[in-house]
């Protein structure tokens, strides 16, 4: 994780500034499970086992692994950084997020039970730009629809993933019709 930490900080460590729209800075890279961030890949795997989901890893289509750094106002300041990962497969879109090393909190939904669209095509992007998707539907964790925010930047990779994820979603949806 320190090389692709090193992307929003400049070289004397210090957080470069946002686009002054929004001072949240994201980098997406795309890897493998093999290479994603040991915390996070360890917090889908306790969620999968804790639901019994034996088929998570199996036949992934994209794994990204995103860096996300948050400054904070007030008088000590500093900066928030937030490591995710999202992965897709056939039937399955993976997420998990942690703010801190040993925190990672996962989450997984079927392509079948949800939507997905680009945070930026909703009207909450008017008050707080910022990059990634919004994820509607019926989780493996919950009885009932929600939404969370799955963060990807708008550079090649999480552009990459956004296509991915479209075209695993057409599909589920053509076989369970």
């Amino acid at each position: 994780m320190t090389l692709f930490r090193r992307t929003v900080f400049d070289r004397t460590g210090r957080f470069t500034k946002g686009d002054g729209m929004n001072q949240v800075i994201r980098k997406t890279r795309a890897c493998t499970l093999e290479t994603l961030d040991k915390d996070l890949r360890d917090a889908i795997r306790t969620h999968g086992a804790n639901y019994g989901l034996r088929d998570l890893e199996e036949n992934i289509l994209m794994c990204c692994e995103t860096i996300s750094a948050h400054p904070k106002k007030g008088f000590f300041g500093g900066v928030t950084t937030t490591l995710s990962a999202v992965y897709v497969t056939p039937k399955w879109l993976v997420w998990a997020d942690g703010n801190n090393q040993k925190d990672g909190t996962a989450g997984t939904a079927q392509l079948k039970h949800i939507e997905v669209r680009d945070y930026k095509t909703t009207a909450s992007y008017s008050v707080t730009p910022d990059q990634g998707l919004n994820v509607t539907g019926r989780y493996t964790n919950k009885n009932r629809t929600g939404i969370t925010f799955i963060m990807l930047d708008c550079e090649p990779d999480g552009l990459r993933f956004r296509k991915v994820l479209e075209e695993a979603m057409n599909v589920s949806q053509r076989s369970n019709k």
